[in-house]
């Protein structure tokens, strides 16, 4: 499970806290975070088929019409896709959600978005980036596109505590670099051991947690002994305690090739957590920045550029605090779920 899931399950317990009735849509399964559903959300399962289950839009329309929802929100392509072709003409607003450049989009599909635009009450798009996708190389319409930031539980970051974690993963006071996400392609994590690589000639004492779980992990141990970084690199597998190990980090790294608008991002700037990320995809609206204050830095995709901004960081304690201290206030102020929720609220009540 990714970002995007992971965010509509929070979003989905937000809206129970704001006292609406909350339906989750499963088009095949019930998957891993249905657990984490507030048990206030009704949860249905369709069951799709693979491929084009043509029964499943007059399953999902019925499904729908029988709720008369205010409003339904469906995220990603396959959902957007089919939710819209049940809904067609049946008078219920459909807002969807797109979160990243989905470059890999055929013709037949761009063609598809534009037809289904037209019964679409907004695409909401979580970074500029993804807006500009989609106006400009899909070709929706301006005025049916808006830009809603990814939110998280800031107070729940900010409390996070690592003093366990440094006492076990820098036994010795070494400065400790880190990233949070799964192990796939679109992560890059080789670029995050070449900069590891780099910055053995460059910084003393330091070790960099790999924390999540995924299909090229076996891969990636392999690429920590053949680089021989065994003595700076640890391991940490999928864990619980994300909030406990951004706030252990000195620093977070995302070295992806594409990234929506990161979750992870915001959580370790809600720790207080300076952040150096990629320039991929929506990551430049995920650094807190305000005049020449900043809790993050964007870099080329380029395992010198991230060696050469972490090194910038590490290197200059004063620089370190002030922008531990920036990021966790300027994350608290702005990159809160609330603030997401709202605007979200916004929409379903439009013309309500």
């Amino acid at each position: 499970m990714g970002g995007a899931e992971q965010m509509l399950v929070a979003m989905a317990n937000q809206f129970i806290a704001k006292s609406w009735h909350v339906h989750m849509v499963c088009l095949t399964k019930e998957g891993e975070l249905a657990q984490k559903l507030h048990t206030d959300v009704h949860l249905h399962v369709l069951n799709k088929n693979p491929g084009a289950d043509l029964r499943l839009p007059r399953r999902l329309r019925a499904l729908i019409q029988g709720i008369n929802p205010t409003a339904v929100n469906s995220h990603l392509w396959t959902a957007n896709l089919w939710t819209r072709l049940s809904l067609l003409r049946s008078g219920i607003p459909v807002v969807v959600t797109e979160h990243s450049r989905d470059t890999w989009k055929p013709a037949h599909y761009k063609t598809l978005d534009r037809l289904l635009a037209k019964s679409t009450r907004k695409l909401v798009a979580v970074s500029n980036d993804t807006a500009d996708f989609y106006t400009q190389d899909i070709g929706i319409a301006q005025n049916l596109v808006c830009v809603i930031n990814n939110g998280v539980d800031t107070q729940r970051y900010a409390a996070g505590d690592g003093a366990a974690l440094r006492a076990q993963w820098a036994p010795n006071n070494e400065t400790l670099i880190g990233t949070v996400g799964r192990m796939v392609s679109a992560k890059n994590h080789n670029r995050l051991l070449e900069m590891v690589d780099a910055l053995k000639t460059r910084l003393d004492n330091f070790k960099v947690i790999l924390v999540g779980d995924g299909e090229l992990k076996p891969d990636i141990e392999a690429a920590v002994e053949n680089k021989q970084l065994q003595d700076h690199v640890v391991l940490a597998g999928a864990r619980s305690d994300i909030p406990d190990v951004l706030s252990a980090l000195d620093v977070f790294v995302l070295s992806s090739d594409r990234e929506g608008h990161p979750l992870t991002a915001l959580e370790a700037q809600a720790a207080g957590t300076p952040v150096v990320l990629t320039k991929a995809g929506g990551s430049a609206d995920a650094i807190a920045i305000k005049d020449n204050q900043f809790g993050g830095i964007l870099v080329e995709k380029d395992p010198l550029a991230l060696a050469d901004a972490v090194e910038k960081i590490l290197s200059n304690p004063e620089l370190l605090s002030s922008m531990s201290a920036f990021a966790q206030s300027y994350a608290l102020a702005h990159f809160d779920m609330q603030h997401m929720v709202d605007q979200y609220e916004q929409l379903f009540t439009a013309d309500t």
